[in-house]
């Protein structure tokens, strides 16, 4: 398969998207969504967001965000996440995004996963992921569009929460990885 060319079929702000003209053994057009600039797509060693497992480890709690999500027109459980600025380092996109939606300060972070792709068939946006000891002492600091609330979970009732609840793919699988690694 070789590609033709790319045409950009939406300017938005966050997301837009796109044909990929694809010829060779297959003739075909390839629709996606990406976040990106048209110097950007299809690359493989840019990392667009974050995901952040903040854990209160005094109250052995794992904190969750109950998120409205326009597109699902319902509140989605999931962890702290978010685009990485331009220019700005993926550890420091992870605090930010945590002091912002949780208000968290950081007492230790450790990168559990590296950049992956978080849906390859219909986007190009990768992930990295992080896990953080945290102190809910500050307040956040929301988008005019996010609406967040913050949501304590006990460790041993995190199996009850997740099969309870809408959830985030990635965020239950973080937590479900969080939980194992300290059994």
């Amino acid at each position: 398969m070789k590609l033709e060319k790319i045409e950009k079929l939406t300017d938005t702000k966050f997301l837009n998207f796109y044909t990929a003209k694809y010829v060779g053994e297959k003739n075909l057009d390839y629709h996606f969504a990406s976040r990106r600039t048209a110097d950007t797509l299809q690359k493989t060693d840019i990392c667009d967001a974050v995901r952040i497992l903040p854990y209160i480890k005094e109250t052995n709690e794992i904190v969750f965000i109950k998120n409205f999500r326009y597109v699902t027109n319902c509140f989605v459980y999931e962890l702290p996440a978010g685009l990485v600025e331009p220019n700005e380092d993926r550890l420091q996109a992870a605090k930010r995004e945590l002091s912002e939606e949780t208000g968290a300060t950081v007492l230790s972070i450790k990168k559990v996963l590296d950049c992956s792709f978080t849906s390859a068939g219909m986007s190009d946006e990768t992930i990295e992921m992080y896990v953080a000891e945290v102190s809910l002492s500050g307040k956040q600091n929301l988008d005019e569009t996010e609406l967040i609330e913050i949501v304590k979970v006990p460790l041993d009732q995190l199996d009850e929460f997740l099969s309870t609840h809408t959830m985030c793919t990635g965020s239950a699988l973080l937590a479900k990885y969080f939980a194992a690694t300290l059994k």
